[in-house]
């Protein structure tokens, strides 16, 4: 049988490829009835941020002699606990009705509440009816505790508590089938900042999780190790404010500056094989013009950064309390394309934030153009009582955001295409997710986030390859799909 060239991996097609285990790998499906474990199910709403809290809190849960089933699955759970999300008014609403839905589909649950939500809005959620436990952010890492003595469970024994700061991998799961393989994810995230004092006019994150913290590079770095060991090609460092990254000083050396994001993506390179590492969003306001040096160095680095924008007109900017303007996030924008010109750019803008007139959308508008973005995610402005922006006058109207936001989502779409076709014919490095609705039709990712889809049935040297969780170089050849399944079709370099 031939032999794939997986990059970073030699790996035969026959092999059983190495199933990582983030959260949803570690969840059981059919118990036996006598299998008397508590059962809990985890629904996470918002963030990476949040999804990396979650996969250490159902570790903890693990570790502590519970079992993880699905949230949407058919066994049924004692404890279904909501991570919310309360970055706009209409997560927060979500996460309300998801905390209904979860008794009302589980009567027998113990329904806990924990997040964002829950810390902006604690009597709101208390008073819900349908929830039995609420777990504030000072408890946010007892909540196994919590939970095993609202159950009356007690423990076989008491692990020690992975901190919700900084997620980890249990041992490595294997699977050689394509069907399982849909269900799980190939990226491992690690949390390894929280908090922000930015005090954008908009936000309501810093009243929901405080100030910036950090975890230790040495932490860190453990925290990769452990993903790599687990089986995944991709880790991607998440935070709430990356830039504020601030690696903790030792005790007793106060007069040393604490290491930044760089020192920390220097270590985490430098002591660990992981194949591919990823960052999430930066804002211009805390851009460090010396990252661009490491990327150069090592193409393990991921080539996509999502550059918070916001809003494209200084006036707007300066409203909302960003702490730049158009020109200094020009000049960042430009600074990358020089130096790395394969990078993917992708930022977020709020439309219709309080006074942003016609004329200012239409600076938005052409500044987005202008910058020649992969992808606007495109947020219509959603006023958070405890913000700013929540008492400014000349509050656009729901129609209007709904209009400007058509316009923007447009012109996202029409960007998005050309710089997908830049890469037509060059051959990329894609980590392998899982297949669309059959073995045949794979997707996945190039290191700097495009989407690439396989026909196995066009392809005949594949046929038969379980591809999950391998990266392998691929020629992309031409555009498939339209809006968020947008892509290219590709076809693997034996």
């Amino acid at each position: 049988m031939r032999s794939l060239n997986l990059i970073n991996l030699d790996v035969s097609t026959s092999a059983v490829p190495v199933m990582p285990v983030g959260l949803a790998a570690r969840i059981e499906r059919g118990l036996e009835e006598n299998d008397l474990r508590p059962r809990v199910a985890i629904l996470t709403l918002g963030c990476k941020v949040n999804y990396s809290e979650t996969e250490a809190l159902g570790e903890n849960f693990q570790q502590a002699g519970y079992v993880l089933v699905d949230p949407e699955g058919s066994d049924r759970p004692d404890v279904f606990i909501v991570n919310t999300c309360t970055v706009t008014h209409i997560a927060g609403r979500k996460s309300r009705q998801m905390l209904r839905r979860a008794k009302r589909q589980n009567r027998q649950a113990l329904v806990v509440a924990t997040g964002c939500h829950v810390y902006t809005s604690p009597l709101e959620v208390a008073a819900i009816s349908e929830v039995d436990l609420v777990v504030g952010k000072a408890e946010e890492e007892r909540v196994v505790e919590l939970v095993s003595e609202r159950l009356g469970y007690e423990l076989p024994h008491r692990p020690e508590a992975v901190p919700l700061l900084l997620a980890g991998g249990l041992q490595a799961v294997t699977a050689n089938s394509t069907e399982v393989a849909a269900r799980y994810r190939t990226r491992a995230m690690v949390k390894i900042q929280d908090g922000c004092n930015a005090g954008c006019a908009f936000c309501i994150v810093p009243t929901a999780r405080g100030g910036p913290r950090s975890s230790g590079i040495a932490e860190v770095v453990e925290g990769v190790r452990r993903k790599i060991e687990a089986g995944y090609q991709e880790v991607v460092l998440t935070g709430v404010h990356l830039g504020k990254y601030r690696a903790p000083v030792v005790s007793g050396q106060v007069e040393e500056r604490p290491a930044r994001l760089k020192a920390l993506l220097e270590a985490v390179l430098t002591e660990t094989p992981i194949p591919r590492l990823r960052i999430t969003s930066l804002e211009p306001q805390d851009y460090d013009p010396t990252l661009l040096e490491l990327w150069q160095r090592d193409r393990r680095l991921a080539r996509h950064f999502h550059l918070a924008l916001q809003a494209g007109c200084d006036a707007t900017l300066s409203r909302m309390r960003r702490g730049y303007n158009t020109e200094k996030y020009a000049r960042i924008v430009e600074q990358i394309r020089g130096e790395l010109p394969d990078a993917t750019i992708t930022t977020d803008v709020i439309v219709g934030f309080p006074g942003e007139t016609e004329a200012e959308f239409a600076q938005t508008l052409a500044f987005a153009e202008r910058m020649a973005f992969a992808k606007i995610h495109v947020f219509p402005f959603s006023p958070r009582e405890g913000t700013l922006a929540a008492t400014m006058p000349d509050q656009v109207t729901a129609e209007v955001k709904k209009d400007r936001s058509a316009g923007l989502r447009l012109l996202s779409d029409e960007l998005s295409r050309k710089w997908y076709r830049r890469f037509m014919d060059e051959v990329r490095p894609v980590l392998w997710e899982h297949p669309e609705s059959d073995a045949s039709f794979w997707n996945g990712l190039t290191d700097n986030y495009l989407r690439v889809y396989l026909r196995h049935e066009n392809d005949s040297e594949a046929m038969g390859i379980n591809l999950y969780n391998h990266i392998t170089p691929v020629r992309l050849l031409e555009l498939m799909g339209q809006g968020e399944v947008e892509g290219l079709h590709g076809e693997i370099i034996f």
